[in-house]
C-alpha cells in the first residue's frame, strides 16, 4: 500500500484495507509519522499484527468446523455434532464474535442447560463447544478457548448398563414367531455385534462350514461403510443353534430367488430390513413377552453380561465386541464382576497363617 504525505502537517500517513476470510473488509488509517520510512514500517507492523479473523462470529466458526468435521467422520457421528451445533450452540452464541465469548458466558450457558439434559449429553455439548474454539484458534486466528477455562460439567455420567439375563432373553425370543426376526435377535444376542453391523452382514460374511460370521462393515441410514474402528473388524465364532437359524432364513430366501454372496442376510436382496420395521417388531415382541425394556444396542451389553457370567476371559470378550483393548471392556463392564471379590475372599479364608 502507498504511503502519503500530509502537506499541512508535513507528516506521513498510511491507509490500508484488509479483506477477511468471512468476506468483511477492515480499513485502517494512521497519521503523524515524521518520515516516509516510519510510516511504511508502521504499516508493515500493522499488517503482521492485525487479527485477520478477530471479528469472526461463532456461527461462522461453527459452520467452518462442521464442514471440516463432516468430511472426516461417519454419518452417525456427524448427525450428533450437527444436532449439538445447530440446535443448541449456535442458538446461544451464533452472532457473537468468537473473541467476545468469555469463560463467564460459557459458565452462564452451562447453568442455563444443566437441568435440561442428561450428564453424558451435557458433556458432549461442552466438548463440541471446546472443539469449535480450538478449531477457530487454529484456522481463524482467534485468541482463546473460554470453554477450556470454564471447564466441563462436573457431573458423574450414569454408566449403569441395562441388559438382559439369559432367562430374560429366552422369554423374549420365545414369542418371536417370524423366522427372520428370530434369527436377527438371536444373532444379535449371541454375537455382541452392533445393529448396524448386523444389518450390513452379507451371505459372503457367513461361514457355515466353520460356524463363523465376519464382521467387516456397518450400516447407517442405508449407507454401508467401514466399521466404527479398526478393532471393530473381527470374525466371531457362533453357536450351532444360531447358525441353524441363519441356514433357515437362507433357505427361505432361496425359494424366491438364488441367493448371491453380496445379498444381505437380514433383508431382501441388496437391501437390509428398515430400522423402523425392526423397531415395530421389537415393540410387538416386548409387549408379548413382558420382559423389561432394553435398547436394541443393549443386546450387545447383554452378550457381554452373558459371557462374564460364564467366566469368559476378558480378552476374548473384548475381541468379540470389537473393543480396541481389554481396558475398554473392563472399564465398561467392571460393575458386572461383583462375585469375583467374594470368591477372592473365600480363597484367602482357606489359607492358614
Amino acid at each position: 500500500m502507498p504511503v502519503y504525505k500530509d502537506k499541512k502537517t508535513n507528516t506521513y500517513f498510511f491507509t490500508t484495507r484488509v479483506q477477511r476470510e468471512n468476506g468483511s473488509v477492515k480499513q485502517a488509517r494512521k497519521r503523524g509519522f515524521k518520515t516516509k520510512k516510519a510510516a511504511k514500517e508502521a504499516e508493515a507492523k500493522f499488517l503482521i499484527e492485525i487479527d485477520d479473523s478477530s471479528d469472526i462470529t461463532f456461527k461462522e466458526a461453527a459452520d467452518s468446523y462442521f464442514a471440516w468435521y463432516r468430511a472426516r467422520r461417519k454419518e452417525s457421528s456427524v448427525n450428533v455434532i450437527k444436532n449439538i451445533l445447530f440446535n443448541h450452540l449456535i442458538h446461544e452464541f451464533g452472532n457473537a464474535q468468537v473473541d467476545s465469548i468469555t469463560p463467564k458466558k460459557v459458565m452462564l450457558y452451562q447453568s442455563k442447560i444443566i437441568d435440561k439434559f442428561a450428564p453424558d449429553f451435557l458433556k458432549k455439548i461442552h466438548t463440541t463447544l471446546s472443539a469449535v474454539f480450538n478449531f477457530s484458534i487454529k484456522f481463524h486466528g482467534t485468541k482463546n478457548n473460554p470453554a477450556k477455562i470454564a471447564g466441563n460439567f462436573e457431573m458423574e455420567v450414569n454408566k449403569r448398563l441395562n441388559y438382559w439375563e439369559f432367562d430374560e432373553f429366552k422369554k423374549f425370543i420365545s414369542v418371536v414367531d417370524d423366522e427372520l426376526y428370530r434369527a436377527f435377535f438371536t444373532t444379535l444376542y449371541f454375537s455382541g455385534a452392533r445393529k448396524g453391523e448386523m444389518l450390513a452382514l452379507t451371505w459372503a460374511d457367513v461361514d457355515f462350514e466353520n460356524n463363523l460370521i465376519d464382521i467387516n462393515k456397518t450400516e447407517y441410514n442405508r449407507i454401508v461403510t467401514t466399521p466404527k474402528t479398526k478393532s471393530s473388524i473381527r470374525i466371531n465364532p457362533m453357536p450351532q443353534k444360531v447358525m441353524e437359524l441363519l441356514k433357515g432364513i437362507k433357505k427361505s430366501a432361496e425359494k424366491i430367488a438364488p441367493v448371491k454372496p453380496e445379498y444381505r442376510v437380514f433383508g431382501s436382496f441388496y437391501d437390509s430390513i428398515a430400522t423402523s420395521t425392526i423397531d415395530r417388531r421389537y415393540e410387538k415382541y416386548l409387549k408379548l413377552s413382558g420382559v423389561k425394556r432394553i435398547l436394541i444396542h443393549e443386546f450387545r451389553h447383554s452378550h457381554a453380561s452373558y459371557l462374564i457370567h460364564k467366566r469368559c476371559n476378558p480378552l476374548v470378550i473384548a475381541q468379540r465386541l470389537g473393543h480396541k483393548n481389554v481396558a475398554e471392556t473392563l472399564n465398561t463392564y467392571s460393575h458386572l464382576y461383583p462375585s469375583a471379590q467374594k470368591e477372592i475372599v473365600e480363597l484367602m479364608d482357606k489359607e492358614n497363617f
